[in-house]
């Protein structure tokens, strides 16, 4: 990667997405075809920093470090002292300078962007954004493979995320006007994406009608719709948000062959109907494991020697890849005991 981090997708340029997408992908495929993956991340440790629980990021990342060969130790908030449970500012750098030199990686998931921000500027190793209240790099990316290995492609692929202008729809936005998509976000006028972020965004349009902009749809995308910090405005969030609402009839204007994504939790009745989220053209399971092939594919870019070469041979097809990870497994350093 050109920086050694990923606080928000334009931290990653469109190459480096479409080879994380394309290591993400091959690396499933030769998890599955052989059962197991090489200990490439032998010696390696992961440090995870979460304010409050979480499921599908820790498990993920957590299970990929373990596929690769290294280990992963989590944090809570309290333990780190940070987010809802910061007491003075001088724990932060503290924690962070101490818990980078146990670690070789960090991952934060922290409601608030500046504290990540801040953390990512404080580590002495690279670092990743889990995700915060304004972005959520890692759930972009899940999102390009999920549709990447449903469709065979990105570039001319249309999304439309509709609901709440969240962190979800922004770094969605951000990753498709890189890799040649082209993304609607229909909104509310108040819960539109900030403007000074999306202005320059190639191939996106925003609009407060949610039945035209799902007019050629191949993903429709949506979050929840009360957000952590929102809860005291549940019911006025409802009646602005209620024409959103991904129904069976909304789903029916856009391509025969749409599918349904939502980072989940989801919460059922509110953005979406359970004919939706449970019917045939929802992805959330392959969506959701997406994120651990996701995983897997964005530490090895952030700590193997050498993921050009694993690029190189996954472009060229899962006999160079299976050859590659089997000389790689013998690297320096990395060799496994009979």
């Amino acid at each position: 990667m050109t920086k050694r981090q990923l606080l928000t997708i334009d931290d990653l340029t469109a190459y480096e997405i479409l080879t994380i997408v394309e290591v993400a992908d091959a690396l499933e495929n030769q998890a599955r075809d052989i059962g197991y993956l090489p200990p490439l991340l032998r010696g390696k440790c992961l440090g995870m920093i979460f304010d409050e629980t979480s499921l599908r990021t820790r498990t993920a990342f957590e299970r990929a470090m373990g596929d690769l060969g290294g280990q992963a130790i989590h944090y809570n908030g309290a333990e780190a002292r940070v987010g809802q449970h910061a007491k003075k500012t001088e724990h932060l750098p503290d924690f962070v300078n101490v818990a980078g030199r146990f670690n070789d990686v960090l991952l934060s998931r922290i409601y608030d962007f500046d504290t990540q921000e801040r953390i990512c500027e404080l580590s002495p190793v690279p670092f990743i954004n889990g995700m915060c209240d304004k972005h959520h790099p890692t759930q972009a990316l899940c999102d390009l493979l999920t549709v990447k290995r449903h469709f065979g492609r990105l570039e001319g692929i249309s999304v439309v995320f509709v609901g709440d202008g969240t962190n979800i729809a922004l770094s969605l936005a951000q990753s498709a006007a890189k890799v040649g998509m082209r993304f609607t976000c229909a909104t509310p006028a108040e819960f539109a994406l900030p403007v000074e972020q999306t202005a320059r965004l190639a191939g996106f349009t925003a609009t407060t009608d949610a039945r035209t902009a799902m007019a050629g749809a191949h993903v429709v995308v949506a979050d929840a719709w009360i957000p952590m910090n929102k809860a005291h405005e549940a019911e006025e969030r409802r009646a602005v948000l209620a024409p959103y609402r991904v129904t069976p009839d909304l789903m029916a204007l856009a391509r025969p062959e749409a599918i349904f994504l939502h980072n989940l939790p989801a919460y059922r009745g509110d953005e979406v109907v359970p004919e939706v989220i449970d019917g045939p053209q929802s992805m959330i399971y392959p969506e959701a494991v997406a994120r651990l092939h996701v995983a897997r594919a964005l530490l090895l870019s952030l700590l193997h020697p050498d993921w050009f070469g694993i690029v190189a041979a996954a472009e060229a097809g899962p006999g160079t890849l299976a050859r590659l990870l089997s000389e790689l497994t013998e690297l320096p350093g990395m060799k496994v005991s009979a």
